[in-house]
């Protein structure tokens, strides 16, 4: 019985996580805000759309705005017809009632994710070198990668005002 007790505490001090591959950079993201991975989307373009706004793409039967992480922190913009990976988010504070809400939003992105288990245990090192950077927590290193956390809230706010 105490063996089964422990194992539980075990798995509530963990948090399933993934490694997200961009262009030059990867996301870690957990896993609750992840609705699915897509291959093989069709990009619907917006005209006159800012740098970041890769267009929309349709997701089990909803418009999704399709975003570039990269552009919106600073980075160059992959081509959205080289698009064969989608991340598919959920919406942190998504409210059905508002004219503006979406409840998912999706990312570009360049690899599969890989599922990572982060506890107490594991040493996520902030990397000091990191500047400010719009939508980015920070920069960290874990098990010799590097990853960038993004500030979900933040990017969720943004697209809300600018959608």
């Amino acid at each position: 019985m105490g063996q089964l007790v422990m194992q539980q505490k075990k798995q509530q001090d963990e948090v399933d996580s993934l490694f997200v591959p961009l262009g030059d950079n990867s996301l870690l993201v957990p896993m609750s805000s992840v609705a699915e991975v897509v291959q093989n989307v069709e990009c619907e373009p917006q005209a006159d759309a800012p740098a970041w706004l890769l267009g929309w793409v349709e997701w089990r039967k909803q418009r999704v705005p399709f975003i570039s992480f990269e552009v919106l922190a600073g980075g160059d913009r992959q081509g959205a017809s080289e698009v064969s990976l989608v991340l598919v988010m959920n919406t942190l504070n998504h409210s059905r009632n508002s004219a503006t809400g979406f409840p998912f939003y999706a990312i570009q992105i360049q690899d599969f994710p890989h599922l990572v288990r982060i506890s107490e245990d594991d040493q996520l090192q902030e990397i000091s070198e990191t500047t400010k950077t719009p939508h980015i927590t920070m920069k960290v290193g874990l098990d010799e990668r590097v990853a960038l956390i993004p500030d979900l809230e933040s990017l969720e706010k943004y697209l809300s005002e600018n959608l």
